[in-house]
């Protein structure tokens, strides 16, 4: 009797060390290694990218769709001073500026009609440089739009058609430090 006593207990305690592991390497924060040369990698449980430093980790920023390239296209016309098509149903909205809006309760009909008429009057049908710089929620294309070297949205600024939007204006450095009439009544 006294060796089946033993033998219980010892393989109660083998049984508990065995099983001991399993409750807690849960709740271990390890991972299986497989950094790159930056000490990050994808973290598949959380469905992020993060690095490791000095045995902590930093949780990488997302970054903007940024796309920043320069091209050339028709714009077809504008649906209002800050919202044009082009030609092959490209929907591009002008960077770092605000026109009053044609519908909708901060609506402003009389001054954003008159906003889209000088853009359209500037670009409809015409060839413009644009500069991409990223895509919006809507996935417009956010962008400077120019033609013969003139910036168009520093022009609808200072005709005082469009004001800088200065929640989104790091894109255009012009925005700034631009000393146009930049005031407008809208």
């Amino acid at each position: 009797m006294k060796t089946f006593s033993r033998n219980s207990s010892l393989i109660f305690k083998l049984l508990l060390i065995s099983l001991f592991p399993l409750f807690f390497i849960p709740f271990a924060e390890a991972h299986n290694g497989g950094l790159n040369k930056d000490g990050c990698h994808n973290d598949k449980k959380n469905n992020a990218y993060h690095c490791h430093k000095e045995n902590k980790v930093e949780k990488a920023q997302k970054k903007p769709k940024k796309i920043s390239t320069k091209d050339y296209l028709t714009i077809e016309s504008c649906y209002d001073g800050d919202t044009c098509t082009s030609n092959t149903g490209e929907k591009i909205r002008l960077a770092c500026i605000d026109t009053p809006e044609i519908r909708g309760p901060r609506a402003n009909p009389e001054s954003a009609k008159a906003a889209r008429d000088f853009l359209n009057s500037q670009v409809a049908g015409k060839e413009v440089s644009i500069r991409r710089i990223a895509k919006d929620r809507y996935e417009r294309t956010v962008g400077e739009l120019s033609k013969n070297g003139t910036n168009l949205q520093k022009l609808m600024v200072s005709k005082g058609y469009a004001k800088i939007y200065e929640k989104y204006s790091n894109p255009c450095p012009w925005a700034s430090n631009f000393r146009g009439d930049a005031s407008s009544n809208f």
